[in-house]
């Protein structure tokens, strides 16, 4: 069987077009990367470079340096017993990642749903992108007296309770760097503009798991969010209940913020999350 793998792999390396000349250097490492990825997920097990080149007609020393660079960064590691080597965790963490691109929309629209349903308030889906908050998904509220947001809109990260939580997965440097070019006061003026004093706010947001905000972005308005995340640790959106102020108490907040993190664990555990 590991031999007609290793043919198989063969036949397709040289059934591939000829490189062209213009195509040489980085390119053709990538291509002859992706090989290597593809002979490993077909062989299911682990080889030795001195395989990879018998299978795929690579150079020796092109091989190791391939090898070498790829182990580095996490894409290739030692098989579990020692022996050769094998697929790396950072593969598995951008397969989470796709994974949870897929599920999000799917999963997130019946979730956001059903807390809708129970809080009768107005339910967010959010993401990360660039520098900004992306309102993903959202179900308006059933009382008379709501918030409206729209799908599709983008707000700085500051503004948002979500926003704090979209970012905890950056280190302080990367923080910095990105709220050095994003951050802006909100049309109340209450929005946290220190970066300083924010990236305190979204330590804290993630180690408890939720956060909340009032009257930073909307006048007698604030919302709870808690964070989803995928199944390598990372927090890949947040959902929110966006509320008036009057119906944020003390009291409610903290029974919106128990339903908000519900919600949020959910959809987590639905992502591969543990």
């Amino acid at each position: 069987m590991r031999q007609d793998v290793k043919t198989r792999a063969k036949r397709a390396a040289t059934a591939a077009p000829a490189v062209a000349a213009e195509d040489a250097g980085g390119s053709r490492s990538v291509r002859r990367a992706l090989e290597i990825f593809e002979f490993l997920l077909q062989l299911d097990a682990p080889t030795t470079i001195g395989e990879i080149v018998s299978a795929l007609q690579i150079p020796k020393s092109t091989a190791y340096e391939l090898v070498r660079t790829l182990s580095d960064s996490g894409y290739l590691e030692p098989g579990r017993r020692g022996g050769g080597i094998y697929l790396g965790r950072k593969l598995f963490e951008l397969g989470m990642a796709y994974r949870a691109q897929v599920d999000l929309l799917r999963d997130g629209s019946q979730i956001v749903e059903e807390l809708r349903n129970d809080c009768g308030e107005t339910v967010q889906l959010s993401v990360l992108e660039n520098d900004m908050m992306l309102v993903l998904l959202k179900e308006e509220g059933s009382h008379p007296v709501r918030i409206i947001s729209r799908v599709g809109s983008r707000v700085p990260v500051n503004w948002a309770a979500s926003g704090r939580l979209l970012v905890s997965d950056l280190d302080d440097n990367e923080l910095t760097s990105l709220l050095s070019k994003s951050v802006r006061q909100s049309p109340t003026g209450r929005a946290t503009v220190e970066i300083d004093k924010f990236i305190q706010q979204v330590r804290k947001a993630r180690k408890q798991g939720f956060f909340s905000e009032l009257n930073e972005t909307n006048e007698h308005a604030g919302c709870v969010a808690a964070p989803v995340i995928d199944g390598s640790g990372r927090c890949v959106a947040a959902i929110s209940i966006v509320a008036p102020e009057h119906r944020l108490t003390k009291a409610n907040r903290e029974a919106l913020t128990k339903k908000a993190c519900a919600a949020a664990a959910e959809l987590s555990k639905r992502l591969g999350a543990h």
